[in-house]
């Protein structure tokens, strides 16, 4: 951009105090005139360098809903496939193991003493059967003498001491069969009390397993952002399942630059718009690139602020070259566009921006204004005001 404003100074004096020293200098108001110039919107951003593919190792889900970070590898070491990357605290999954092997042995115990338990009272009942099975062939063979041989009434008694050991032995083996019946549920019951403490230890060795978490391939280590924080994730932060806390960057696949836009400027950006991003690393080296994709609605930047941003993603036209790393910062600038032969006003001078703007004018008059753009030197004056118009800048309002 480039704006000729012409000022037309006033120089402020200091003024000398009664007992003969320097008093504090006085903002003085300046003169300044509307002048036709040139102003290009530009809009500047800040962001950093990610891959554009990461394999991203998360936090596992457990019965526990938040984890805390034990350990974790420097940010940009180098790994070997199979090392080391990520803990998580495993005192609480260690204290519910100690617990899980206490119930298998209680489901043990109990299905031993169940079978042995079922074993005797079957074997009470068989026997049961066995004496009525006896008491029966018993009657059988007193009731088979013939009734003639028999006073009657002692022939009527066998009959009927018959009918009883018969219903006796079904009894018994009613019984029998009950009890069977019982003894297979009751030891079914403790198998799936003993199988279901067998997999809870082996769930709990496997979320502990889980807990350490390994790199699947050789690569540099990214650590991620804390959701809520605003900053790399560390020790002791508790964290929760589905978080993307460690990353390896697929390098080979190249960058592209992640910004934020606040959302005092929504609308002023959209997916498409051509931008310049260069590396603070590499500020001789300016890259074109092209905004790739705007979130839709802004987040919030943190829980301490009730600032809010929007997530923009950018691509880089051209990387051969570049020894770029993940996390490298970098200035984005969107050039939007350039308004010739404008009507300037200084931005010193404007009071209110906008459609309803009001610019301040020599003597403390506040003159109402429409004005277009601005950038931080200047504002389009689009009705208000004509070239040569004195304004005034400064001073107290």
């Amino acid at each position: 951009m480039t704006a000729a404003l012409v000022a037309l100074g006033v120089a402020a004096g200091c003024d000398r105090g009664s007992a003969g020293g320097a008093a504090a200098p006085v903002d003085r108001p300046r003169r300044a005139v509307v002048t036709t110039g040139e102003l290009g919107e530009r809009l500047l951003l800040t962001g950093e360098l990610r891959p554009v593919a990461a394999i991203d190792l998360i936090v596992p889900r457990t019965d526990a809903w938040e984890l805390s970070i034990r350990w974790i590898a420097e940010d940009g070491a180098a790994v070997k496939a199979g090392e080391r990357v990520l803990e998580f605290d495993n005192s609480a999954f260690t204290n519910q193991l100690e617990q899980k092997k206490l119930q298998l042995r209680q489901a043990e115990t109990d299905l031993r003493s169940g079978r042995d338990v079922s074993a005797l009272a079957t074997a009470d009942k068989e026997a049961e059967v066995r004496e009525k099975a006896a008491a029966l062939d018993k009657a059988r063979l007193l009731a088979g003498v013939p009734a003639d041989l028999l006073p009657g009434r002692t022939a009527q008694e066998r009959q009927v001491e018959l009918g009883r050991a018969q219903a006796a032995l079904l009894s018994a083996q009613t019984e029998l069969e009950a009890q069977r019946k019982a003894a297979a549920l009751d030891l079914e019951v403790k198998q799936i009390a003993l199988d279901k403490a067998a997999a809870a230890i082996a769930y709990a060795t496997q979320a502990m397993e889980e807990l350490a978490l390994e790199a699947p391939r050789d690569g540099i280590i990214m650590i991620g952002e804390h959701p809520w924080e605003d900053r790399a994730f560390q020790v002791g932060d508790s964290v929760q399942p589905g978080w993307a806390v460690v990353s390896l960057p697929e390098l080979a696949r190249g960058f592209e630059v992640h910004a934020e836009l606040s959302d005092v400027d929504d609308g002023r950006l959209a997916a498409g718009a051509a931008a310049t991003c260069t590396l603070d690393a590499y500020p001789e080296r300016p890259m074109p690139c092209t905004v790739e994709r705007l979130s839709p609605v802004a987040r919030s930047e943190g829980r301490q602020t009730l600032r809010k941003a929007f997530d923009v993603v950018l691509t880089l036209a051209e990387q051969d070259g570049l020894a770029a790393r993940p996390g490298m910062s970098v200035k984005v600038e969107v050039r939007g566009t350039t308004h010739r032969e404008a009507l300037l006003v200084p931005r010193g001078a404007v009071l209110v921006a906008g459609a309803a703007g009001k610019v301040r004018q020599p003597g403390g008059a506040v003159r109402d204004v429409a004005l277009g753009p601005c950038d931080a030197q200047a504002c389009v004056v689009e009705r208000g005001l004509a070239a040569g118009d004195a304004v005034e800048i400064g001073g107290v309002p």
